[in-house]
């Protein structure tokens, strides 16, 4: 009875430590990165905020599909950048030095200064 329980401890064992051997052997994987940090801090009710002024009140034209959506992308020169109006530079005084453009799903935040992304509002 012994021999079987030591057999089947092995196999077990076995079985538990090969797959962390081929795993280690896999050096081909790419490095993690971590996301750009936002340049801008926005809490839920300014996030709104600009949504509401943004969608509602002004009539601001879509940018062209495939403007960058992403926390830290580079905005190219074809992206029409928007100035924050008075009512929102009022409201959420945290953006005010901020640029946007609109995208199908989102309001964009721009960083005048280097034109990348500060912050993405869906």
């Amino acid at each position: 009875m012994q021999k079987l329980t030591l057999g089947t401890t092995a196999v077990a064992a076995l079985m538990l430590f090969a797959p962390l051997s081929a795993v280690e052997g896999q050096t081909n994987t790419e490095p993690v990165i971590a996301p750009a940090p936002r340049t801008v801090n926005l809490t839920a009710e300014q996030r709104f905020i600009i949504k509401e002024i943004v969608y509602k009140d002004l009539n601001v034209p879509r940018a062209r599909a495939g403007a960058p959506e992403s926390i830290g992308d580079s905005v190219p020169p074809n992206v029409e950048l928007h100035d924050m109006t008075a009512e929102l530079a009022k409201k959420v005084p945290a953006a005010k030095s901020h640029k946007f453009y609109v995208t199908a799903d989102a309001i964009v935040l721009v960083s005048p200064s280097d034109r990348r992304v500060a912050d993405v509002i869906k």
